[in-house]
């Protein structure tokens, strides 16, 4: 059986830029090269530690998701959807740069995520991704009961649920909260959290996002790792 690849759409620093170099190390996994990447060291925290905790983020390389993950609609092909991001990628220009803060945000029932998010609203930014969700969706592919499943709809709230079944992806348009994942599920009074604010901290040049491009990432089949097909510059 052929493998069905996954794609999706994601914003993310431009490769020379210091957030994507600290991002990909902090990860240990760079999605433009394809490569393992050293974790960097931190006083007072393992090296072990940090790859567990970035387990889950490491498949995805450092990203925004625009618009999750999915498997390519019957009948529409990837050259298809790449003209479409040609497109899309035109009626809107580059970006920022805006300013990013440390933040935890609830992983389940008593664990917590750590990311970069905005520290205001980047209305350019909510057009895109916008545009993104509703535009690109005749791409994508139904999804399976396993795949819903995996979101919990239990979980969700109406609204949300409503997106899950329109848009593939519950937390989209006016519930889109854009973020760089940092870690995985952690606990709450992990002392990872302090010592990367610390190191987020003493380098300025890590806590701001331009954004100049629209990713194409693609993962080749289930639980590869994603990396960037292709780049699309923004206007």
């Amino acid at each position: 059986m052929i493998p069905e690849p996954r794609f999706a759409i994601y914003l993310a620093p431009e490769p020379h830029e210091p957030l994507w170099q600290f991002g990909s190390s902090w990860l240990g996994y760079d999605a433009e090269t394809r490569a393992d990447v050293k974790h960097p060291v931190l006083p007072g925290l393992g090296v072990e530690t940090i790859r567990e905790a970035t387990a889950h983020p490491r498949l995805y390389g450092l990203h925004v998701t625009l618009k999750a993950p999915f498997r390519l609609i019957e009948g529409l092909t990837i050259v298809e959807l790449e003209q479409a991001l040609e497109g899309l990628s035109r009626r809107h220009v580059a970006f920022g740069p805006f300013p990013l803060a440390l933040e935890t945000r609830k992983a389940g029932e008593d664990q917590v995520f750590l990311c970069l998010a905005p520290t205001g609203t980047e209305p350019a930014l909510h057009r895109l991704e916008a545009d993104a969700v509703i535009a690109l969706d005749r791409f994508r592919a139904p999804l399976s009961p396993a795949e819903i499943a995996r979101r919990k709809p239990d979980r969700l709230n109406r609204k949300e649920r409503g997106y899950l079944e329109t848009y593939g992806y519950p937390h989209v348009l006016e519930g889109f909260r854009p973020h760089l994942s940092l870690t995985g599920p952690i606990a709450p009074d992990a002392p990872l959290r302090a010592i990367l604010a610390a190191r987020l901290a003493a380098e300025p040049d890590l806590m701001s996002l331009t954004c100049q491009s629209l990713l194409l990432f693609e993962q080749p089949e289930p639980g590869a790792r994603f990396h960037i097909r292709r780049r699309f510059p923004l206007g």
